[in-house]
């Protein structure tokens, strides 16, 4: 029956065709509000009240602190750099600094770095300060170089190295003399002779050692190229070592001392003692002890 009626009821339009089924979308949505970085607060100032300090007598041999100076705030954090004319001293980060032999004559500072969370960091200085000698100069020796014989070193290295050596603050330096090498003349002569003419300026003298007549500090030309066997057979030392102490050695007879002997064993030998042929149970040691710098005997 109902077959018979649709076409009847669709001509006279009283059923409408059935609507498609629409595709599934998503509703539109509203984005959600951009989000606004919250901004860091600005860091605040550290002021300085009062400048990092070098603390101390500014000697070879003596020890310096620091202090790290005086600020607006409190709960800093302090990082210490020592500085030679300015330059930062490699491994010099303490809160103390003994001078090293290359830091005389020159300046001493500290850069004391200042830093805490929320704060803008700092790293304010140290006035400097010179380093001066162990002592100031108490007399000053004038000397003159010349060679003796067939030369097969570097005379100008010689002349170089004796003055280094002079002049080096661990040395007769450290007693207040200070050494001048002039031209010609002078009070001291300083002779690097061949091995073979050593002897000629005394019958004391050897062609195996070096020597000290007068005036004349005599060092021997084998000694200085190659050391002493004793000194070799060690092996706790170098050949620049070596001509430290014969230097230090042939020059101290020059002021005056005699030869000295091991004071222990285990204990640094005097620069005044025999090292060149042995030791004797002491250490080598190129340099003069306090005992045989603090009273120099001049000439």
């Amino acid at each position: 029956m109902l077959s018979r009626l649709l076409p009847v009821l669709l001509t006279a339009g009283l059923l409408s065709a059935v609507p498609a089924v629409a595709s599934a979308e998503p509703a539109p949505t509203t984005p959600p509000p951009a989000v606004v970085p919250t901004a860091a607060p600005a860091p605040q100032r550290i002021v300085m009240t009062e400048r990092p300090r070098v603390k101390g007598t500014a000697r070879f041999g003596r020890t310096l602190q620091r202090s790290v100076g005086r600020y607006s705030v409190g709960g800093l954090r302090f990082r210490t750099q020592w500085l030679r004319n300015g330059k930062a001293i490699k491994g010099a980060t303490r809160a103390s600094y003994k001078p090293r032999v290359r830091d005389v004559g020159h300046t001493i500072a500290v850069r004391v770095t200042v830093s805490r969370p929320g704060y803008t960091t700092i790293a304010p200085r140290s006035p400097r300060r010179t380093v001066k000698h162990v002592r100031d100069v108490r007399k000053t020796v004038k000397y003159s170089v010349k060679t003796n014989g067939k030369m097969t070193t570097s005379v100008p290295a010689f002349r170089r190295q004796v003055q280094q050596i002079l002049d080096d603050p661990r040395g007769w330096r450290a007693g207040g003399i200070a050494f001048k090498r002039v031209k010609s003349g002078g009070s001291m002569t300083i002779v690097l002779s061949q091995a073979s003419r050593v002897p000629s300026y005394s019958s004391g003298c050897s062609s195996t050692w070096s020597c000290r007549v007068g005036r004349h500090v005599i060092i021997n030309q084998e000694r200085w190229k190659h050391a002493s066997p004793a000194w070799n057979k060690s092996r706790s030392t170098t050949l620049l070592g070596y001509r430290h102490m014969v230097v230090n050695h042939e020059v101290g007879h020059w002021l005056g001392w005699n030869h000295a002997s091991c004071g222990g064993k285990g204990k640094k030998a005097p620069v005044m003692m025999q090292q060149s042929k042995g030791r004797n149970g002491c250490t080598f040691n190129p340099w003069p002890k306090p005992s045989e710098r603090n009273v120099p005997r001049y000439r």
